[in-house]
C-alpha cells in the first residue's frame, strides 16, 4: 500500500485525491460508530455474491471438476454461515475498530483464500466454458470487495489475493502452450488491480471526509442554534455586527434589550463608544490590560478576539458582557466585524468568589502562596517606580511538629488559626501576612528600614513566646517563631531571589536554636567561562562592521499582504566560519557587549528600513541581557531619533527566557517602550519553560509560535493540538500570532483556517540581504498568491 501511495505521488495523482482525511479532535469515536453502521448496511452486498457464487461455481464445474466444485461451494457456504452468525452477534458499535472486528477480517481472509484457489486449479487446464466462469467470478468478486470498505485494509487484501491468483493461473497456462496472449491479459490484470486499490483508497477517503463533514455540520448547527436563540432567552446571547467604521448595523431586538436602547439609536453609534459610555470614565484609562483596553486593541488591529469581558452600568446595576468577534474581509478589504455577546454577570460574580477561594488559605483565611507571588510581581513594579524600601520576613513556627505529633492534626489546625490571630494583632497597615503552607508564613513589610524590620521580627517572636496558646481540651502549648529577613530597595530583585535569600536567613536563625531572627548576607557569584578567541574577535568585528544583517519577511495570513521584515544578525569568522546567531548573543553577553551589539543591529536596521514603504514593520530581536542594560531605553530612543524611523513601525521581539527570572524593572521598561508606540512580541512561544500567567500580566501585542511546532503539525497530532491551542490562546488574549517556519502550502492553508494572523518561513522567503530585500519588496504582493 505504501508503494502504491508513493507511485501515485510520483504520478501527481495524489494531488487529485488526498488519500488521507483529517479527523478533528474529539470526532474519532463518532466517525468510528458511523463506519460501524455503514458496514451493517453493506452486508447485503457482501452476502449476495458469496451465496450465489458458490453454487454457480459448483454447477458449472460438475462436468470437469466435480470434487473441487463441491469442496469450493461447501467451504464458501460454511464460511458464509459462520460470518453472518458472528456478524449479527457482534454489537453494531463493535463491528469496526475493536477486537471483535478482527474476527470478521479473519473470516473474510478465509473467503479470499477459498476463491483464490479457483484460477490456478481450473483456468490452466479447463475448457473455454471453465475459463469464462473463472473470469466472471474473479471480476465480480473483486468489484464487490468495496462492500468491505469500513473494515480498513481487508478489501484491498482480498482484491490483491484474487488478482494475484489470476496472474498465477495465467503463468501456468503460459507454461503449457507459451501463448503471448497470457502476458497481455496479465498486464491488464495488473492495471485492473492498480485501479481497484486506488479507487478503494479514494472512496474510503471520500467516505471519511463525508462523515467528518457531517459531524462538523452537526456541530455548526448546534452552535448556530445557540447563537440564534430569541431575545427572551435568559442567557442573554446576542449577535452584533459593525461596518468598517465601527458603527453597529443590523441591530437585533436582543442586542437592543441588552443595551437598553432602541435599534434606531444604536445603529447611529460606534460599538466601542457605546461600551465606553456604559462603563464610565473610570473603567478605561488607556490601560491595555482592561477589558475595554484589550477590545480597543483588537478592533484597531483587526484581529480575532474571544471572550473579552467588559462591564457597564445599566439601569443602576452593574452588568458584565463577554464579547467574541472576528474581522470580515471581502476581496482582501476590511468591511467590519461580526461577533456574539453574552451576559455573564452571574458567572462573573461566581468566578470572583471562586477566585477569592483560590487565592486564600481555607484554614486561616490568609492569602496563600499563589496570592503572594501575584501580589509581589505587581508590588515589585511599583517599588521599582517609587524606590520604596521593603522587607520580606520568612516566618516558621518552632515546636509545631511536636504539637501535631502529640495532640493530632486537629490540634495543629487549631494552633495555626490562633497563631494567625496573634500575629495579625501585632501588624499594621504596612504589613501583609501570607500563609505559604504547613507552619510557614510570609510577611511583606512596606516602607521599612533594617531597624524597623528587626523590631517587627522581635515583636512577632515575643507575641508568641509571651502568650501560651490553648488547644483541644484546654491544653497549653508553647510555640516559638524563627524569622529570616531580606531587605530590598526599589524592587530590583526577582521574587525567586528574594524567597531564596529569606530561606537562607531563616535557615541561619533555625541553626541558632530558633526563637530569633537573622538578616540575609549576600554572597558573590562566579561568572561563566568565556570563549577567548571569539570574545576577543567580537569587539573588532563590531568596530569594523563585519557583522551583517539579513531580513526575513512576514505576511498577513488573511489579506496576504506584506507586513514587514525581521532583522537577523550574521557573522562569519575567518577561522571558525559561520557563528550561529544564538552563539553571537551568548558571546556578547559574556563579553559585556550585548548592548553595543544591540545598538549596532538596531541602528543599521532602522536606517535601512527608512527606505521601505510606509507602514512596513521592522522586527528586531532583543535579549534579556539587553533589557537589563541601564542605557537600553535611552539608546533605543536615540537610534529612532537619529535614523528618523517611526516608533510605531518598530517591533521588539523577546524570548520566553524573560520569564525564567522575571525582573520588576524589566516589566517597567517594557511598559515604557509600549507607551512610546513600540510593539512588544513574545518570540519562540511554547519552546521555553515560562508560566502562562505572565501573558495575562503583561499585554504583549504579538505571540510568535516556534517553528518546531509548525514543522510537525501536519504529521503529529500533538504538535497540531499545540498550534491550535496557541492560536486560540492568542485570540482569547486579543493579540496577534505569527507562525514561524512555514515551509509548505499545506502548512500555510492549515494556519489560515485556524485564524493565524501572520506567517513567516522559507515557503514565502528566506532571509534576504539588503539588496535582495529591495528587489523582494518590488514583487512582494504576488508572493503569497504564487505560494
Amino acid at each position: 500500500m505504501t508503494a502504491v501511495l508513493t507511485l501515485l505521488k510520483q504520478m501527481r495523482l495524489a494531488r487529485l485525491f488526498p488519500f488521507r482525511a483529517e479527523i478533528p479532535a474529539g470526532a474519532e469515536e463518532e466517525i468510528r460508530l458511523s463506519r460501524c453502521r455503514v458496514l451493517r448496511g453493506l452486508n447485503f452486498f457482501h452476502f449476495v455474491p458469496q451465496i450465489s457464487g458458490g453454487p454457480i461455481a459448483c454447477l458449472c464445474l460438475m462436468r470437469n471438476y466435480p470434487t473441487y466444485g463441491v469442496m469450493l461451494c461447501g467451504a464458501v457456504l460454511l464460511l458464509l454461515v459462520l460470518y453472518n452468525i458472528c456478524f449479527y452477534m457482534i454489537p453494531t458499535e463493535k463491528l469496526v475498530g475493536s477486537r471483535q472486528s478482527w474476527i470478521l477480517k479473519g473470516i473474510n481472509f478465509a473467503f479470499a483464500v477459498c476463491w483464490a484457489t479457483l484460477p490456478p486449479v481450473v483456468f490452466p487446464y479447463g475448457d473455454a466454458n471453465d475459463r469464462v466462469l473463472v473470469a466472471g467470478l474473479m471480476v465480480g468478486l473483486t468489484a464487490t470487495t468495496i462492500s468491505l470498505l469500513p473494515l480498513t485494509g481487508i478489501g484491498e487484501v482480498t482484491a490483491s489475493m484474487l488478482i494475484l491468483s489470476c496472474c498465477s493461473a495465467l503463468f501456468e497456462a503460459w507454461a503449457i502452450d507459451h501463448g503471448i496472449f497470457y502476458f497481455y491479459v496479465a498486464i491488464e490484470m495488473a492495471v485492473y488491480l492498480f485501479f481497484v486499490l486506488s479507487l478503494t483508497m479514494a472512496v474510503r477517503t471520500l467516505f471519511t471526509a463525508f462523515l467528518v463533514n457531517r459531524y462538523s455540520l452537526q456541530q455548526r448547527n448546534s452552535i448556530v442554534q445557540l447563537l440564534l436563540r430569541n431575545a427572551d432567552d435568559d442567557t442573554g446571547d446576542w449577535l452584533w455586527e459593525t461596518c468598517a467604521s465601527g458603527r453597529l448595523r443590523n441591530v437585533s431586538a436582543s442586542l437592543a434589550s441588552a443595551f437598553g436602547n432602541s435599534r434606531e439609536w444604536l445603529e447611529t453609534r460606534i460599538f466601542f463608544d457605546i461600551l465606553s459610555d456604559l462603563a464610565g470614565s473610570a473603567a478605561f484609562d488607556g490601560d491595555e490590560r482592561t477589558g475595554l483596553g484589550r477590545l480597543r486593541q483588537c478592533l484597531d488591529n483587526r484581529i480575532f478576539f474571544r471572550d473579552i469581558v467588559v462591564s457597564g452600568t445599566l439601569q443602576g446595576q452593574q452588568r458584565f458582557w463577554s464579547l467574541s468577534g472576528r474581522p470580515v474581509f471581502q476581496d482582501r478589504t476590511f468591511v467590519g466585524y461580526r461577533g456574539v455577546g453574552t451576559d455573564v454577570t452571574q458567572t462573573h460574580w461566581a468566578q470572583e468568589s471562586a477566585s477569592f477561594r483560590a487565592r486564600h488559605d481555607l484554614l486561616t483565611g490568609l492569602p496563600n502562596r499563589g496570592a503572594f507571588l501575584d501580589d509581589m510581581e505587581t508590588y515589585l513594579i511599583e517599588a521599582a517606580r517609587t524606590g520604596e524600601a521593603f522587607a520580606l520576613l520568612n516566618l516558621d513556627l518552632d515546636g509545631f511538629k511536636q504539637i501535631n505529633d502529640r495532640h493530632g492534626h486537629s490540634a495543629g489546625d487549631e494552633m495555626l488559626r490562633k497563631v494567625t490571630v496573634v500575629l495579625s494583632r501585632t501588624l499594621s497597615e504596612r504589613h501583609r501576612l501570607y500563609r505559604f503552607g504547613g507552619d510557614e508564613f510570609m510577611l511583606l513589610e512596606r516602607q521599612t528600614t533594617p531597624a524597623q524590620a528587626s523590631a517587627t521580627a522581635a515583636g512577632l517572636i515575643n507575641a508568641l513566646t509571651n502568650v501560651p496558646i490553648r488547644v483541644g481540651e484546654g491544653v497549653r502549648c508553647a510555640v516559638g517563631l524563627s524569622v529570616g529577613i531580606v531587605l530590598s530597595i526599589g524592587g530590583s530583585e526577582r521574587v525567586g531571589s528574594l524567597l531564596e535569600a529569606s530561606d537562607l536567613a531563616l535557615y541561619e536563625a533555625k541553626s541558632l536554636g530558633g526563637h530569633t531572627h537573622r538578616f540575609y548576607n549576600p554572597e558573590l557569584r562566579t561568572v561563566a567561562k568565556r570563549n577567548r578567541d571569539l570574545i576577543r574577535a567580537l569587539p573588532e568585528a563590531l568596530d569594523k562592521g563585519e557583522l551583517g544583517i539579513v531580513y526575513q519577511p512576514f505576511f498577513n495570513t488573511q489579506s496576504q499582504k506584506l507586513c514587514g521584515f525581521e532583522a537577523l544578525i550574521r557573522w562569519s569568522h575567518s577561522e571558525y566560519g559561520r557563528v550561529p546567531p544564538e552563539r553571537i548573543i551568548q558571546l556578547a553577553e559574556e563579553a559585556g557587549l550585548i548592548q553595543k551589539l544591540g545598538v549596532y543591529v538596531m541602528e543599521r536596521a532602522c536606517l535601512f528600513a527608512c527606505e521601505w514603504e510606509e507602514g512596513l514593520v521592522l522586527s528586531i530581536n532583543v535579549s534579556v541581557g539587553q533589557l537589563e542594560a541601564p542605557t537600553f531605553l535611552k539608546d533605543t530612543f536615540r537610534v529612532l531619533e537619529k535614523t528618523g524611523f517611526p516608533a510605531r513601525c518598530l517591533q521588539i521581539e523577546m524570548t520566553e527566557n524573560i520569564f525564567m527570572e522575571p525582573d520588576a524593572a524589566t516589566f517597567t521598561l517594557l511598559s515604557r517602550l509600549q507607551s512610546a508606540g513600540i510593539s512588544i512580541a513574545l518570540d519562540d512561544f511554547g519552546k521555553g519553560f515560562s508560566s502562562l500567567g505572565y501573558l495575562r500580566f503583561f499585554p504583549f501585542s504579538k505571540i510568535k509560535l516556534d517553528g518546531l511546532f509548525v514543522r510537525d503539525m501536519l504529521r503529529e497530532s500533538r504538535a497540531a493540538s499545540i498550534v491550535r491551542a496557541v492560536v486560540d490562546l492568542s485570540i482569547d488574549l486579543g493579540v496577534a500570532v505569527t507562525a514561524e517556519g512555514v515551509e509548505s502550502q499545506e502548512q500555510l492553508s492549515y494556519l489560515r483556517r485556524l485564524g493565524c494572523t501572520e506567517v513567516q518561513g522559507y515557503l514565502l522567503s528566506r532571509p534576504l540581504s539588503p539588496e535582495d530585500t529591495r528587489q523582494f519588496m518590488a514583487t512582494a504582493p504576488a508572493v503569497m498568491e504564487a505560494s
